[in-house]
């Protein structure tokens, strides 16, 4: 007995329905592919208590309907127990002389259900405030040493360059922009503070998804240093985090603490357009020491900026295209350009009119000093990338399975391990091994490993030099006559360089360079580095130049940042390379790589020799299919197999089975 529930909603179903799923792990075809399972499309009848669910979708005058666009949580029974959770899609309905007869529907598991899930959400968008810290030259300094490490060391300032190709070159001649090295204190060349941009530990944004969605990711993966020990680069904005850009910091709004007239609420510090004008002049004075900007957004969405130095008299700005009920409100922020010095407004007056020679509509004060939020907004520094594409480049990357176990609750993991985790079945005696059949597998030629590629031209200098692949990069060649397969990362791997001391010796420092050919500023696509808690120390230190731009004293200590996980050549446990590239710091390659660790095992048994693809007809009683996990093997007449892909008619428990023999 086969029931659907969507929502709470119990629907009705043909009684000699035929509801086919499809199970599907990542198979021979393609080696990237989530898991997924899915029913084949099935009809339910259009009767009343059905038409109530669907909101009768074929009459498209009814105001409010059904949304079809969108998938339904939904759960799918059989013989009273829980088969699958996930969700219900509504294809068409079929009608017969202007009547509705039936909706044909199709029911995914939770786990394709993820894309929905974030649709077009970015990084940005997930709550990072616990890891916000203040833009400070001292607490800057002091996540880049691991002197004072920032919110335990979840978030770092690594030695990657978005402005400058630093250079190290002691001696007092050798005053540049761009040389780093420590000369005396207070000399004027080192390395700026702003010229840094944090890095957040990306198990934190995994932290960050799950509170957002609602959602739970159970892996042990997840807790391996391998995993834990890498970070993603702040790296939005072309060149500096703030220093001339435009918008850097969050505005603010004015808390305003009184007010006349009519329109102006001093709650939420918002004017609502009320009478249905079109523009607003909005008129202000300021009190204040210091230089800042002055923002005004409508509906939430900004508008425009002025900026100021010292106090200001009945500035005034013109709001238009307005409507009514439009909100507007003023807000303040530092200056793009800030210095570290104080930000403060002592006093603010504003009011409102239609004209210069209007009548005043409003008025809004405040006599209390406002310091204005001068911190790092750890969310607003995310690259522009989407949730989805975050979560499918480490899938990519290392290889995972994301197995739904409920509508909110997925568990994670390498490819490997979690094939270790199945469970072995015999199924022999619910097998027709009469009538089978065995096929090649359709394999590719050449299967590609790569990651977004990099414009620094460090890495471009690679690309030359190597017919095109990049560093990191991995191209396998197969002796068979089928096409390419790429596998591509979201994530763009950056090519590091040792630092030399140009008057003789290395430095020891470990940096990345965001600059292209022309030694301009370069922004790609997101980066992603390893940086264990361990410090690189030497003893030719860097000039840190804080917010009075002078040297502070010597730095001689940072975290290590780059393509691999250990300071110590004998302790490296995982290299972010497919290929065995040279890692700049120890100056040799490491066997372990992505490809080694999460990926090789899987291409040589999908390549072997051996390798078939078995194609049976089984009858499966419900109790043995529900409890089968697609990393469960199979025994059939002392032969055992991997389940690359399984199709279920719950009605009749008939189901065709395509395995892989176990190799």
């Amino acid at each position: 007995m086969i029931e659907i529930y969507i929502g709470s909603e119990k629907i009705d179903t043909f009684k000699d329905e035929d509801v086919n799923i499809r199970l599907n792990i990542q198979n021979v075809k393609d080696i990237s592919k989530l898991f997924t399972d899915y029913t084949q499309n099935f009809q339910v009848p259009a009767s009343k208590t059905n038409n109530a669910v669907f909101k009768h979708y074929y009459n498209a005058d009814i105001s409010d309907g059904y949304t079809a666009t969108l998938r339904q949580p939904a759960t799918l029974f059989v013989n009273k127990e829980v088969f699958r959770e996930g969700s219900i899609e509504l294809i068409s309905v079929d009608m017969k002389q202007d009547q509705a007869r039936a909706y044909e529907i199709v029911f995914y598991s939770a786990g394709v259900n993820l894309k929905d899930l974030f649709g077009e959400d970015e990084l940005t968008s997930l709550d990072l405030s616990a890891y916000d810290h203040p833009y400070d030259g001292a607490v800057i300094r002091g996540a880049m040493e691991g002197t004072t490490p920032l919110h335990s060391g979840n978030v770092i300032y690594p030695l990657i360059s978005p402005v400058n190709d630093w250079f190290y070159k002691t001696g007092s001649a050798s005053h540049n922009d761009n040389n780093i090295a420590w000369h005396t204190q207070n000399d004027t060349h080192g390395l700026h503070y702003y010229s840094l941009k944090p890095a957040i530990r990306i198990s934190k944004l995994i932290d960050a998804i799950e509170a957002k969605y609602a959602i739970t990711f159970t892996s042990t993966f997840f807790t391996d240093s391998k995993f834990t020990d890498l970070f993603l680069w702040g790296h939005r904005r072309e060149g500096y985090m703030f220093k001339d850009q435009e918008n850097g910091f969050t505005a603010q709004k004015v808390d305003f603490t009184s007010s006349t007239g009519s329109g102006f609420d001093t709650t939420t510090d918002t004017y609502t357009n009320n009478i249905l004008i079109t523009g607003i002049i909005w008129r202000y004075s300021i009190t204040s020491a210091n230089d800042y900007q002055v923002h005004f957004y409508v509906n939430g969405v900004y508008a425009s900026s002025r900026s100021h130095s010292g106090n200001v008299t009945n500035s005034q700005v013109f709001l238009n295209g307005l409507s009514g009920g439009d909100k507007v409100q003023m807000r303040f922020s530092p200056p793009v350009n800030w210095d570290g010095s104080t930000t403060t407004i002592a006093s603010v007056s504003a009011d409102g009119r239609i004209s210069n020679n209007a009548p005043i509509l409003w008025t809004a004060t405040t006599t209390t000093s406002q310091s204005f939020n001068t911190d790092v907004v750890v969310s607003d520094q995310m690259p522009e990338q989407k949730v989805y594409d975050f979560i499918l480049g480490l899938v990519k990357m290392f290889n995972l399975v994301i197995e739904p176990t409920s509508r909110t609750k997925f568990i994670i993991e390498p490819l490997d391990d979690w094939y270790a985790s199945g469970s072995n079945y015999d199924i022999t005696d619910h097998v027709d091994v009469a009538s089978q059949k065995v096929n090649k597998p359709e394999l590719h030629r050449r299967i590609s490993f790569s990651f977004q590629e990099s414009g620094s031209y460090l890495e471009e200098a690679y690309r030359n030099v190597n017919g095109g692949i990049g560093y990191g990069d991995l191209r396998a060649d197969f002796n068979f006559d089928a096409g390419d397969l790429s596998t591509e990362s979201t994530f763009e791997l950056m090519r590091y360089t040792k630092l030399p001391d140009l008057n003789g010796g290395v430095t020891g420092f470990l940096v990345g360079k965001s600059i292209d050919k022309e030694g301009d500023p370069y922004i790609g696509e997101p980066v992603i580095f390893y940086s264990p808690s361990t410090l690189i120390t030497t003893s030719k230190p860097i000039g840190f130049l804080d917010e009075t731009g002078l040297t502070d004293t010597a730095t001689n200590q940072v975290y290590l940042c780059g393509n691999i996980n250990n300071r110590i050549a004998g302790d490296v446990t995982q290299m972010l390379t497919y290929g065995l590239n040279v890692d700049p710091f120890h100056e040799q390659s490491f066997s372990q790589t992505l490809y080694n660790q999460f990926w090789e095992d899987y291409i040589t048994d999908l390549y072997s020799t051996s390798r078939r693809i078995y194609s049976m007809e089984a009858v499966l009683p419900f109790k043995v299919a529900a409890k089968l996990r697609m990393n469960d093997k199979l025994d059939i007449n002392g032969r055992r197999y991997v389940i690359n892909q399984m199709q279920i008619n719950l009605r009749t428990e008939e189901a065709t089975l395509e395995l892989l023999n176990d190799v």
